[in-house]
């Protein structure tokens, strides 16, 4: 039956389906169709573990299929696999299938897909080396219509195909079965993901590279002080003339999420990241060992990163320095020389505070080398085309003073938020004119550390060691209230520990006796008499009832056998004698009903 179901769907509009797309120099070759495939299927700049290509199927850029005629597409698409003079060479190659709909934002619409026949036609389309030669499919953010499309393959297409599937729920379920710093992932994957899981961990490359380091410059295979992978990166991407003319650089805010996404894959690692704006795109090639170098220049993709998520993650690198540009021991200070607001700023000043070689500067020599480094020239090349992109010195000021003050009292620094603005439009103003020669740092310095290095050691940082003891304050800046642990199992808390109270001794030991403990003896409890039962008081009554509860207005028990007082035997006989003569009244049922 199942051989029967197929045939019947292979031959219902197999005809009508074509595998082969028409070469370029011909008249029904659609540019658009080979973008849009593009987009679809492209294949990862680096190997897998196992030295197979790997290609990366984007279902967020599936298009609609009331807009798009996906016969006419699927050509497109299926020769950008290998070839079968290439399958029959080689060992296979593998597919990551991303199924999620990127960000599921409010305003994403939901897309209409072709009908279970149209896939298993052009599953049916490929050949037998691409079916066979196929080694693994990696399912990630996978849905119901996937895994019904799945087991529709398996039962109807080829029973084999099931054994090549794998199905992972999250980036960091397929980390666990190959590097994926080494993919070339969209940025509509991580968006997927961010709604399934908080963050991705990746075994042996997830940690601190370019955020919150130790060392905000780290140290080049020479010896000098170079910049990060990620300012490096976004600076050069900025720069680019169409992107620097963007309004409103630095001071439109990008979204949250996509800062936190970038910031956590250049934390990994991640050595393919494409930023695009507009039609202006930038990639960086990567070596890697037994691969060479590879870049991504032959990946049209829609998806990128724009000059505003580029502005945002230099920001957000600011921010998140273990010690602040400005620190608050130096408040003091920077009022006592800028705080005059009629009194200007002036050069010598400036270059006190902002000279590497200064050694009276009341900010750490790090600040300075960031500083000199990479933020002025790169706030005056912007202020320089603020024309277009309504950047001022005083706006891009204004902009990165909050970053540059992230103090334990936020009033404090408020206060002297002002005296730091006023420091920065300055320092831009003169940075072109003679402040940066006068600080040692020439503009030809800042575009050769914005080049890629020529060691394969220095295109990426380093990864940061995590503290396997306590951490120290001087480990990270302080922001608000730090509350510490007094729960620590170390060796040092053990011994602050004090020691238990002496146990009290007998205070009956008389001088001269022996040590030997003494047992504390108490003095025994009085027994407890128990009451006689009612019935057996009655019982031993000698004149019967003459004693009893209900001729008695008090009950009254012989000698040591009741709760009162015994009574005496004159009392008892005049108490007899009193009930005995009291008058009896009778009366009919009659009467006593009336």
């Amino acid at each position: 039956m199942r051989s029967q179901l197929a045939h019947r769907l292979r031959s219902s509009s197999l005809k009508s389906l074509s595998a082969i797309a028409p070469p370029p120099s011909s008249p029904d070759y659609s540019r658009r169709l080979a973008n849009l495939a593009a987009r679809i299927l492209y294949r990862s700049p680096f190997p897998s573990p196992k030295d197979l290509p790997v290609f990366i199927l984007n279902g967020a850029t599936f298009p609609d299929a009331k807009v798009v005629d996906y016969d006419t597409l699927l050509p497109y698409v299926l020769g950008r696999l290998p070839d079968e003079d290439e399958l029959i060479e080689g060992q296979g190659y593998e597919i990551i299938f991303f199924a999620g709909g990127g960000d599921g934002g409010a305003t994403a619409s939901r897309k209409g897909r072709p009908g279970w026949g149209w896939f298993l036609q052009a599953y049916n389309l490929l050949t037998r080396a691409t079916r066979k030669r196929l080694q693994r499919l990696y399912i990630v953010h996978g849905k119901n219509w996937v895994r019904m499309l799945v087991e529709m393959f398996s039962t109807i297409g080829s029973p084999k195909f099931r054994k090549k599937v794998v199905h992972v729920s999250s980036l960091s379920g397929l980390a666990l079965h190959m590097p994926i710093e080494n993919l070339l992932i969209p940025p509509s994957a991580y968006f997927s993901d961010r709604r399934r899981t908080s963050c991705i961990h990746a075994p042996h490359a997830s940690g601190r590279r370019a955020f919150n380091t130790k060392q905000p410059f780290p140290i080049s295979s020479t010896g000098s002080v170079r910049l990060p992978r990620v300012l490096r990166e976004a600076t050069s991407f900025i720069l680019i003339d169409e992107v620097i003319k963007t309004k409103g650089l630095f001071r439109v805010n990008a979204r949250a999420m996509t800062v936190e996404i970038l910031k956590e894959a250049y934390n990994r690692g991640q050595k393919f990241i494409l930023w695009r704006d507009g039609d202006t795109t930038l990639t960086f090639s990567h070596w890697k060992e037994g691969s060479g170098n590879a870049s991504m220049g032959d990946v049209d993709q829609l998806e990128g990163y724009n000059a505003q998520s580029a502005a945002g993650l230099i920001k957000q690198w600011y921010t998140d320095l273990r010690f602040p540009i400005f620190p608050q021991s130096c408040y003091i200070a920077m009022d006592n020389i800028f705080g005059n607001v009629e009194v200007p700023i002036d050069t010598p000043h400036l270059v006190e505070l902002l000279s590497v070689q200064a050694e009276w500067s009341h900010i750490s020599k790090d600040s300075r080398f960031v500083l000199t480094m990479h933020l002025l020239p790169l706030l005056s090349r912007i202020a320089q085309f603020q024309e277009w992109n309504q950047m001022t010195p005083y706006n891009l000021a204004v902009c990165f003073a909050p970053t540059l003050l992230c103090g334990p009292d936020t009033v404090e620094d408020a206060k002297i938020a002002g005296i730091v603005i006023r420091v920065l439009e300055t320092a831009i103003k003169l940075w072109k004119n003679d402040l940066a020669a006068r600080v040692q740092m020439e503009n030809w310095d800042f575009d050769e550390s914005l080049r890629i290095p020529q060691a394969v050691e220095d295109r990426e940082d380093p990864l940061e060691e995590a503290d396997a003891g306590e951490r120290s304050e001087s480990d990270f800046q302080v922001n608000g209230i730090t509350l510490l642990d007094n729960d620590d199992s170390g060796e040092e808390i053990e011994e602050l520990k004090p020691s238990l109270p002496p146990r009290p001794r007998a205070s009956t030991v008389h001088e001269g006796a022996s040590n030997e403990a003494v047992t504390l003896r108490r003095k025994p409890a009085p027994a407890l008499e128990t009451p006689p039962r009612y019935s057996m008081v009655i019982a031993e009554s000698p004149t019967g009832l003459d004693q009893s509860p209900i001729y008695n207005h008090t009950f009254i028990g012989r000698e040591n056998r009741g709760f009162g007082s015994p009574q005496s035997s004159s009392e008892s006989e005049a108490m007899s004698s009193l009930v005995s003569s009291r008058p009896r009244v009778s009366m009919s049922k009659t009467e006593a009903r009336s």
